[in-house]
């Protein structure tokens, strides 16, 4: 009686520990990407043909999954 008391007592705690994980990960929402862009505009003033151009944007992922840029298009 022992032995079995014991087992479903395994049981009873490995159902209620998964299904506590399954509820915190129900209700952490779903995971996606946040894009966080400081500076959107850049002048560069009055431009010569012969000087090669650059300048770097900043672009940072707040979120928790993966951010792809698929298209960036300059104005």
């Amino acid at each position: 009686m022992g032995n079995l008391f014991k087992w479903l007592l395994r049981i009873f705690t490995g159902c209620f520990g998964i299904g506590s994980v399954l509820a915190f990960a129900a209700l952490a929402g779903p995971v996606t990407s946040s894009i966080i862009i400081a500076e959107t505009n850049y002048n560069f003033g009055q431009l010569s043909e012969m000087e090669p151009l650059s300048h770097d944007f900043i672009v940072k992922n707040s979120g928790k999954a993966i951010l792809n840029i698929r298209d960036v298009k300059p104005s």
